[in-house]
C-alpha cells in the first residue's frame, strides 16, 4: 500500500496530481495570456503588446521614443527663450531708468546742449595762450625756465577770468563791466609786453606791432573760446549720463536681437518636431492625414504653450 508524502516532508507538491487521477493540474496565473478563441483583449499596459493607446498613445510612445531628442531639444530652446526674455526685460527696465536720470540732469542744466568733448578744446586754447605769452616774456627776463613759468602761469590765469565768468552767465548773474574791463586790459598788457619783447630782439615797429597784433588777437579769442565753451557744453557728469544711457539702449538691441533669433529657432524647432511626429503618426500609427495633422499641431501647441 502507497502513502502519499507528508505536508511537512520535502517531497510533498501541493501541485502535483496524484497517479491515476483525472483532475488536472493546476497551471500558474498569465495575466497576459487570453484563452484561445476568446473576444477579452490582453491588457493593453502588456509590454508585449503595442497598440495606440499603450504608453499614453501615440504623443506618449512617440515622445519616449523617437521623439525623446527633438522634445528635448526644442524643450532647451523654450528655456533659451525664457531667459532671453527675462534678459531683455531687465535691460529694458535698465535703459528706462538711465534714460530717465539723464533726461533730469538735462533738464536741470544751465547752459547750451554742446557735447562735452568740445571742452578738450580748451587745453588748446590755453596752450595758444601760453605761447603768445611767451613771446611778450622771453625778452624780459634771464632765465628760460622763468620765462617758461611765466607764460604758463599767465595763460591759467587768463583761462581762469574766462571759466569765472562764463560761470556767472551759466547762474544767469550778469557780468559787470568792470570784469570785462579787467580782461581787456590783460589782453592789452600781454600785447604791450609782446611788442616791446620783440623791439628789443631787433624787430622793426611795423614788425613788432604787426606781431604784438596777431599775438593779441591769438590770446582775445582764445579767452572768448574758453568762455564760450565752457557755457555751451554738457559738463561731464551729463556726459557720463549720456554715455551710460547709449550703453544701456546697445545692451537691449542686443538682447531683443538675441531674443529675435531664439524665437527663430524656436519656431524653426517645433516645425521640424511637428513633421517629424506627422511622419511618426502617418507611417507607424496608419493614421488618416486630417487626423494626423490635427495631433502633430496639438502636440506641437502643447509642447510650446502655443508661442511657436
Amino acid at each position: 500500500m502507497s502513502t502519499s508524502p507528508a505536508p511537512w516532508s520535502e517531497e510533498y507538491d501541493p501541485i502535483a496530481r496524484p497517479a491515476g487521477s483525472s483532475a488536472p493540474a493546476r497551471q500558474e496565473y498569465d495575466p497576459i495570456a487570453r484563452p484561445a478563441g476568446s473576444s477579452v483583449p490582453a491588457r493593453r499596459d502588456s509590454p508585449v503588446v503595442a497598440t495606440r493607446g499603450s504608453q499614453g498613445g501615440p504623443e506618449g510612445a512617440y515622445l519616449a521614443g523617437l521623439g525623446k531628442a527633438i522634445s528635448r531639444h526644442v524643450a532647451e530652446l523654450l528655456g533659451r527663450r525664457a531667459a532671453a526674455r527675462a534678459r531683455l526685460r531687465d535691460c529694458e527696465d535698465a535703459a528706462e531708468r538711465a534714460a530717465q536720470a539723464d533726461h533730469e540732469r538735462k533738464e536741470h542744466h544751465r547752459g547750451h546742449e554742446r557735447p562735452w568733448p568740445l571742452r578738450w578744446l580748451i587745453p588748446v586754447g590755453i596752450a595758444a595762450e601760453a605761447v603768445t605769452a611767451y613771446v611778450g616774456i622771453e625778452a624780459l627776463v634771464a632765465s628760460v625756465v622763468v620765462a617758461d613759468g611765466l607764460s604758463l602761469l599767465t595763460a591759467l590765469v587768463g583761462a581762469g577770468m574766462a571759466c569765472l565768468l562764463a560761470d556767472r552767465r551759466l547762474n544767469e548773474v550778469p557780468v559787470p563791466v568792470s570784469a570785462r574791463a579787467l580782461e581787456g586790459t590783460f589782453v592789452i598788457i600781454l600785447t604791450v609786453l609782446r611788442y616791446e619783447s620783440l623791439r628789443i630782439q631787433g624787430g622793426g615797429f611795423l614788425i613788432a606791432a604787426g606781431a604784438a597784433a596777431l599775438a593779441a588777437l591769438v590770446s582775445a579769442i582764445g579767452l572768448l573760446c574758453i568762455e564760450e565753451i565752457v557755457v555751451g557744453t554738457y559738463p561731464f557728469s551729463i556726459f557720463r549720463s549720456s554715455v551710460r544711457a547709449s550703453w544701456k539702449r546697445s545692451r537691449c538691441a542686443a538682447a531683443r536681437t538675441r531674443l529675435t533669433m531664439t524665437d527663430a529657432s524656436v519656431t524653426a524647432a517645433a516645425a521640424q518636431f511637428e513633421r517629424h511626429f506627422l511622419a511618426f503618426l502617418l507611417k507607424t500609427e496608419r493614421f488618416s492625414v486630417a487626423e494626423a495633422r490635427e495631433r502633430a499641431a496639438a502636440l506641437r501647441d502643447a509642447l510650446t504653450d502655443g508661442e511657436a
